[in-house]
């Protein structure tokens, strides 16, 4: 009796279990819109232009990218309505950028979109994010000749590279990390249009969820230094060292960065001690037929080392000035805090803030001297 029982059960979980698989709907490949890359341009408090790209596999496709623009106050409804356009499925199984506007980056929308692509489990955490001069649609919608796709433009441009001076940290799930750490801020790079060509012009700083600040590339590299980043993107110096003009390029750089701190929240003093190690790739002024002995070279690092420390001293005061902590510094302090920390003990700290910069660099080959 008992093994009847147990046959009639089996017997009805299998239908059951028969029944629930014949409900999924496999969509075919043709009718699905594999979005690539996303834009998100501000409009107002309650409204954002969403542009989305869908690359075209067929052959009879007269363009090799789909775009859609729609008018929304939600992204999921504003995905709906791209859906009745395209009369496709749209999934984000390949989303690889998203862009937003400058408008969008200072009004402190940013971290609402990310969160929401964030918790999608069709995304990807290596989708890269940028900000976009002006018109972030017009960037998905432009025309680029001799690149293959938007799609491949953007993901090659934003994609960390040592040759390209801004912190790599760019994909949604280290945006996620930094937007939401109180002993650092968010950077993001910040990209322009002209004419046919994207370029990244700088890197946007954020204060809390805001974008505050547009730095250029080479101040980049000194938030790479100080957060610890071994291999760093060439490193261009204009010196100032009673030697008339000197133009200075240094390449293959390996660095390493130790911090000390007096721990004192009242009166916050820090030194930072950074240690270079490169080619000098290029040098242009009146020392060049002499750069070929230990003595030269020594001297020349010495004088790289009082530039930089000059550099990133200035640097530094003016991101302390804005209360903006970039490169972590505030952890020095953190550390040895007792209770919870702030993003508002943060700019406490880093508006009271010492700094001490000593520099070692050591040149250990020559390149072309001009």
């Amino acid at each position: 009796m008992k093994n009847k029982r147990l046959c009639i059960i089996s017997f009805l979980i299998f239908v059951l279990l028969a029944g629930c698989s014949k409900k999924e709907i496999k969509v075919p490949l043709e009718d699905v819109g594999m979005v690539d890359s996303m834009a998100f341009d501000y409009i107002d408090e309650n409204q954002m232009r969403l542009t989305v790209a869908i690359p075209q596999y067929s052959p009879d496709a007269e363009k090799d990218t789909q775009t859609f623009s729609i008018t929304t106050d939600l992204v999921s409804s504003g995905i709906v309505e791209i859906e009745k356009q395209s009369d496709k499925k749209i999934v984000f199984n390949q989303l690889r950028v998203v862009l937003v506007n400058e408008d969008f980056a200072r009004k402190g929308n940013v971290r609402k979109i990310v969160q929401h692509l964030y918790r999608n489990a069709e995304v990807g955490n290596k989708v890269l994010i940028a900000v976009v001069k002006d018109n972030a649609e017009a960037i998905l919608k432009g025309d680029y000749p001799d690149k293959p796709s938007i799609n491949f433009y953007l993901n090659n441009l934003l994609e960390p590279s040592i040759n390209t001076a801004f912190n790599p940290n760019t994909n949604i799930h280290d945006f996620m990390y930094s937007i939401t750490n109180p002993v650092v801020d968010t950077v993001l790079p910040y990209v322009e249009k002209r004419g046919e060509k994207l370029e990244i012009k700088g890197v946007a700083i954020f204060k809390g969820n805001h974008m505050h600040e547009l730095i250029k590339p080479e101040e980049a590299l000194v938030i790479q230094a100080l957060s610890g980043q071994k291999n760093l993107a060439p490193l261009h110096l204009d010196l100032n060292a009673g030697h008339g003009e000197e133009k200075v390029m240094i390449d293959l750089i390996e660095s390493s960065v130790k911090k000390e701190s007096n721990k004192n929240m009242e009166s916050p003093k820090l030194t930072i001690f950074l240690k270079i190690k490169g080619t000098l790739s290029e040098y242009k002024g009146e020392r060049e037929s002499h750069l070929f002995t230990v003595e030269s070279i020594s001297d020349l690092e010495k004088d790289v080392n009082k530039q930089l420390e000059q550099d990133i001293s200035e640097f530094l005061a003016r991101l302390n000035k804005t209360e903006v902590d970039p490169a972590g510094l505030s952890e020095e302090f953190r550390m040895y805090h007792h209770g919870k920390w702030t993003s508002k003990k943060t700019r406490e700290l880093i508006r009271k803030l010492d700094v001490k910069v000593h520099v070692e660099t050591s040149i250990i080959s020559t390149g072309t001297l001009k």
